[in-house]
């Protein structure tokens, strides 16, 4: 017995009618059907003990076909990731006005939207966990993107099993070369997408606009807990990923050496970047692949107040439209996207509201048009 050895999904539910056998798997919203005869031979490979790498290895065409479709939607699954997800990945949140689709199986280049809503910060003193719904709640319906559901939070959840679940979706995404837009949650969750990501385009090169570097050398020697401060670092300690572009870093403290930056691959713009910043962050990603994160405090807290940290002298409409425009023109595509630590107000009726949504909205249709 062993990790790798595929078997059904726990979660599964099997209805047999007519000669045919239905598999279901309601949290993904997808269902295949069988005939008897095939769902008997699957039956029969999964306790058998066979990974499936050898399982694709098969004569049989059809079932090699039937395979593929059942791993990439879950139902079958590794016994590693049947443990991962057995209380399941995607849901549909309760509050969510409409039904959560499944993660397409064919290759689209759709955008796939997930939240992840989930804060494992240590510090900040507004939770961005409820993201997710304060976008679905106040932000436009873009008909762009795929809304696929939430990653199922559980209270035994830490940031490493969170953030598996996040890494699991996003690659059943780029598997069949869709794009994912993460709504947080906290910004420590970019880690796992990006990670997820780069493992497909090695290439890769983080834009993160933020107004904090989230680089602390320090913990890497101490070995501390990946948290939204550090989640760089991480990813350069890791070879995660190769190259960093920062756009709108303010932040008064530095947790790094002063020639970090350049020895791991990072460049730096302030916010307000001058006609040479421009030319040379084009110059940066012509004919590269890029993921764009986006924390909501690289804004000025005039333009955009409802942020876990806010910092002063942030950027302001014109300029965050400018340089998402000339990225978007300077790049060779982006294949990939978050959308992190916002929040919102609420009004004397305990109504939710965020009167920055629409600057958020315009964001969003420029990174995903």
């Amino acid at each position: 017995m062993h990790e790798d050895d595929v078997v059904i999904n726990r979660n599964t539910v099997i209805t047999e009618e007519g000669g045919k056998v239905e598999l279901m798997l309601n949290e993904r919203r997808v269902s295949v059907a069988v005939s008897g005869k095939l769902y008997q031979l699957l039956r029969k490979i999964t306790e058998q003990d066979i990974s499936f790498k050898d399982l694709l290895s098969t004569d049989n065409a059809q079932l090699k076909e039937i395979t593929s479709l059942l791993y990439f939607n879950d139902i079958l699954i590794s016994r590693k990731d049947d443990e991962l997800l057995k209380d399941g990945i995607l849901y549909n949140p309760a509050r969510m006005q409409k039904v959560a689709l499944s993660i397409p199986d064919t290759p689209q280049e759709q955008w796939c939207f997930f939240g992840a809503p989930a804060d494992f910060a240590l510090d900040p003193p507004r939770s961005p966990a409820h993201g997710p719904y304060i976008y679905r709640k106040l932000g436009r319906n873009h008909a762009e993107m795929r809304d696929v559901g939430d990653i199922a939070y559980n209270t035994t959840d830490n940031i490493y099993s969170f953030g598996k679940k996040i890494q699991h979706v996003v690659g059943k995404i780029r598997a069949k070369n869709n794009k994912a837009m993460m709504f947080g949650g906290d910004h420590s969750l970019t880690y796992f997408a990006v990670a997820e990501i780069a493992r497909f385009i090695p290439e890769l090169v983080l834009i993160q606009l933020d107004a904090h570097s989230d680089i602390n050398t320090s913990t890497d020697k101490l070995n501390a807990p990946l948290y939204h401060a550090n989640f760089v670092s991480r990813l350069i300690a890791d070879n995660a990923i190769r190259s960093v572009i920062q756009i709108g870093v303010r932040e008064k403290t530095i947790r790094y050496p002063m020639d970090y930056l350049e020895s791991s691959s990072i460049n730096q713009f302030s916010a307000v970047m001058s006609t040479d910043d421009k030319i040379r962050l084009a110059s940066l990603i012509e004919g590269k692949k890029v993921y764009i994160s986006f924390d909501a405090d690289v804004l000025d807290p005039d333009v955009f107040p409802h942020v876990t940290t806010p910092l002063d002298e942030g950027m302001n409409e014109e300029n965050i439209t400018d340089v998402l425009s000339l990225i978007k023109n300077s790049c060779l595509s982006v294949v990939g996207a978050d959308i992190m630590e916002f929040t919102c107000g609420f009004d004397k009726k305990g109504n939710p509201f965020n009167h920055e949504m629409p600057l958020l909205d315009k964001i969003i249709s420029l990174i995903i048009s």
